[in-house]
């Protein structure tokens, strides 16, 4: 096992260090002992699930030993968990990179000790200094965390261990996309004496007033004198209160300063301090005024700053709905298994239609291993429920968490009635994005269009659809043919590839038709679906309606079966989430839930919820092909969260083999080319070959190579188009980092040595090549290769290279001894089997190759004599042994 850890009870600086280390070795596991400091505890209530790390706790489960240990934030052992020191196995290779002198020098001989000690302000700024240098890009909560463990570790840059190296690295990551808004809220420091009397004041004179639906807090003070840095007061007051929205009004002297923070992105600070002459940003504003009372101030600012307090997003914006929900009777063991399918790590529970209680996964695990998995779910939740309503601003949700210790929220209507369910990524990317895609948001389109299918369509499938809807009456189901059918059947192209859903059980429905048809059906019973095969070969894949859960990002879903709306809503753009009911009484009625008509007509490429690309990451490399394919462009959004997510290093959770199928697909287009450039524009090549650098050159190459490819494959059977780019793609690689590549595509060994044979030839043999010499020069070089090494030198040549080339491969392939055979050597010149007679029969085969029409008897017998006359010199030489 290998291990990042820092002290006991960490703080921002621990643990910030200890996430950007493993974004250098994401082999390694971060153990977190003790319990983090309480501004990095309220930080990680909100912004966990972005960081992935185990407890010393669940570290005593793992039996295996360290051999690797990274400590970070502190010089050695000596303040570390006890836990992990005890796994530590003899030998242990130890690296320590901390910015506290090492007065102590510690040295233990059982252990392999390497110190990276620097004098800097904070660990983390040493940890962004490698993360800088290896080029790693960082997500903006990634930034933003090691940004908070800087500005404290600095003391925002006032502490006299502030170096020149800790502006650089918050330099960096501020061009990462840190948040200095999130940063504000949890770094620490210092006041000074008046600083502090300023501050007792300004909590006994403060009064929160309720301002279209926000909280708005006051608070105000006078004093004779100057006290500098109001703004570090106002931080202290914000930490301890932790108002919604917080606006200081202070006279010193003749003047009065007005300092404004607030948590909601609907309060705009900076337009209200514009009515006084400040600014600032929206978040955080102030400004000074002269000749005027502080409560002619307070009563300006009561006054105006309705108009700069918008809706907002409210819980109804960003709720997840319809709820999964678990009956107050079911058994702990059924409410498990719902967990299980659907990903949830909480459940409300209801009973006789009204919430009563809320149960989580971790809750639900101990019951189970306390033998309890048979009594009802109801004696283990939890009665205490926080709920809120539709109308309820995000940022009082965000704060009800925090206050609560809750990580969702059920939401109630104006009935009380369960509608919806907020998560802390819910408040997340609300926080963080000011654009929410909603199915809510869209207006559901239902049109018939049977005429449609009439013209476009062979008789023989609309006779086929026909029937697969009058055998869902049958079995009282309904029957759907959904996806890209549908969408090539409005852009009016020719796409018979049959994906059937049904409201029902699919391959129930599957096995009925078999029966019908005489036909072949194989079902996949863990995702509720089957392919049905008839006589004549033509096929068509069978689905139950249901929502996938993805347990993890990237991993292959659970199933769980519902309507036909979830269906499409689970599916991976709007252009593709269509269905076309096939049912007699609806035969022909197209379901457009999601304005997907609408994008396939304007060409643009949509997700349908942000957490698509995050779901199944491989659907950012399906985006480029349908993008190239039908000219379409990826709505901006889309996009952007397309570029977060690329970033944020989820295609690097994906098998190899998902991958490896998505570029597979894009090859087999029209023009690959246009592809694979725009994957290298978006910077998705990088992620997928991790020491890949696009060039211009390697765009040339890769498209002479791909002029190349249809002839090689008039005279290869089964050459693999992946393999053919991966050529040029995986040049110059390393032994170690190609070995990984390999391991993770699936790539044959030869394959990897033919790389690495065709690079150690290529620049000789393409001068040959451009030279003309004889086909027996080139194959001393060359040889008979295999497809890959021929296509790898097709990029490196000219038309008139390749055209020369061809000529060779098809020289090689006609080109045989018709007479001199190794038993023809042995018999007529006594030779052994052996090295010599694969000599001789080369040198015949090389000098055919200039000269079909050669008399191979003729010159295999001038071949031996010249053997014969240079081993016979050879002897001659050879000093006389006494």
């Amino acid at each position: 096992m290998k291990v990042i850890t820092t002290h006991i009870n960490p703080d921002f600086d621990g643990f910030a260090s200890c996430i950007g280390i493993k974004k250098l070795y994401p082999d390694f596991e971060i153990v977190v002992s003790g319990v983090p400091l309480q501004n990095l505890k309220e930080y990680l209530r909100i912004y966990e699930d972005n960081f992935l790390y185990i407890t010393s706790e669940q570290l005593k489960k793992i039996n295996e030993k360290i051999e690797e240990l990274i400590i970070v934030d502190t010089p050695g052992l000596e303040r570390i968990g006890d836990e992990i020191k005890q796994k530590l196995s003899k030998k242990a290779k130890i690296t320590v990179i901390d910015h506290h002198p090492d007065i102590r020098d510690e040295v233990i001989e059982e252990y392999t000790f390497n110190k990276i000690i620097r004098q800097t302000g904070a660990a983390t700024t040493i940890v962004v200094k490698m993360l800088k240098e290896r080029g790693i890009k960082l997500t903006k909560e990634e930034a933003t965390l090691l940004g908070i463990a800087i500005y404290e570790d600095t003391g925002s840059f006032l502490f006299s261990s502030t170096t020149l190296e800790d502006f650089e690295a918050i330099h960096y990551i501020y061009s990462q996309g840190l948040s200095l808004e999130t940063i504000s809220e949890y770094i620490r420091f210092d006041l000074t004496i008046d600083q502090k009397t300023l501050l007792h004041n300004l909590l006994q004179n403060s009064k929160t007033y309720n301002i279209e639906n926000h909280n708005v807090t006051i608070a105000h003070d006078e004093t004779e004198k100057f006290i500098g840095s109001l703004s570090a007061v106002v931080s202290k007051y914000w930490y301890a209160q932790e108002p919604e929205t917080l606006i200081v009004v202070v006279r010193m002297g003749k003047k009065i300063f007005i300092v404004g923070r607030t948590k909601s992105q609907d309060v705009d600070i900076r337009g209200l301090m514009a009515e006084f002459g400040g600014g600032g940003h929206r978040q955080a504003a102030s400004a000074s005024v002269s000749m005027a009372s502080v409560e002619e101030v307070i009563y300006k600012i009561l006054n105006t700053i309705p108009k700069y307090i918008s809706s907002g997003l409210k819980a109804k914006d960003i709720m997840s709905s319809p709820v999964r929900t678990a009956l107050a009777s079911e058994t702990i063991e059924q409410v498990n298994r719902i967990m299980e399918v659907t990903g949830h790590s909480g459940i409300p529970v209801v009973e006789e239609n009204k919430l009563v209680g809320i149960v989580t996964k971790k809750t639900v695990e101990k019951a189970i291993n306390h033998g309890l998995g048979k009594r009802p779910i109801k004696s283990i939740m939890s009665s205490k429920l926080i709920t809120a309503k539709t109308e309820t601003p995000v940022n009082t949700l965000k704060k009800l968490m925090i206050e609560n210790d809750v990580g969702r929220i059920p939401i109630l209507d104006e009935n009380n009635i369960l509608v919806g369910i907020v998560t802390r990524s819910d408040i997340i990317r609300a926080t963080h994005s000011q654009t929410i895609i909603r199915e809510a948001e869209t207006n559901p389109s239902f049109v018939n269009i049977k005429d449609l299918m009439n013209k476009r369509l062979p008789r023989r499938l609309v006779n086929l659809l026909r029937l697969l809807g009058a055998y869902g009456n049958e079995l009282k189901m309904s029957v759907y043919v959904v996806g890209g059918f549908v969408r090539d059947l409005l852009l009016d192209i020719e796409n018979y590839d049959v994906d059937i859903v049904v409201e029902g059980n699919g391959i129930e429905f599957a096995k009925y038709i078999g029966q019908q048809f005489d036909a072949i059906v194989v079902p996949y019973e863990k995702f509720y679906t089957a392919s049905v095969i008839f006589r004549d070969g033509f096929k068509i894949d069978v689905a139950t309606a249901r929502t996938e859960y993805y347990e993890k990002p990237a991993e292959l879903p659970q199933v769980d079966i519902s309507t036909i709306k979830k269906d499409l809503y689970r599916r991976d753009f709007t252009i593709n989430a269509m269905a076309i009911k096939l049912n007699p009484s609806e035969y022909g009625m197209l379901y457009d839930f999601f304005n997907c008509q609408k994008d396939l007509e304007q060409g643009i490429i949509r997700i349908l919820h942000n957490l698509s690309f995050i779901e199944d990451p491989t659907r950012m490399i399906r985006g480029v092909r349908f993008e190239m394919r039908y000219n379409f462009k990826m709505e901006e959004h889309t996009l952007e969260v397309l570029k977060q997510n690329l970033e944020g290093g989820y295609l690097e959770r994906v098998t190899g083999a998902r991958i490896r199928q998505e570029i597979e697909k894009i090859l087999e287009e029209d023009n690959p080319m246009k592809a694979i450039r725009r994957m290298t524009n978006l910077n998705m090549i990088k992620h997928i070959f991790p020491k890949t650098y696009y060039t211009q050159t390697m765009d040339e190459k890769l498209a002479r190579l791909f002029k190349f490819l249809p002839k090689i494959k008039e005279r290869y059977q089964s050459v693999s188009d992946f393999y053919a780019i991966s050529t040029i793609l995986l040049e110059y690689y390393d032994k170690q980092t190609l070995e990984t590549v390999r391991a993770r595509y699936g790539y044959p060994k030869k394959f990897i040595e033919s790389i690495k044979f065709t690079e150690n030839i290529m620049l000789p043999l393409k001068e040959m090549i451009e030279l003309r010499l004889n086909f027996s020069d080139i194959y001393k070089v060359l040889g008979k290769a295999n497809p890959y090494v021929y296509l790898h030198l097709s990029a490196y040549l000219t038309d008139e290279g390749q055209s020369y080339l061809l000529q060779y491969i098809d020289t090689i392939s006609s080109t045989k001894l018709q007479t001199v055979t190794g038993k023809y050597l042995m018999g007529k010149y006594s030779l052994k089997s052996g090295p010599q007679i694969n000599e001789i029969l080369e040198k015949l085969f090389a000098m055919k190759l200039d000269n079909p029409n050669i008399d191979e008897e003729k010159v295999v017998s001038e071949i031996i004599e010249m053997y014969n006359s240079k081993l016979e010199k050879e002897t001659e030489n050879q000093p006389e042994r006494e």
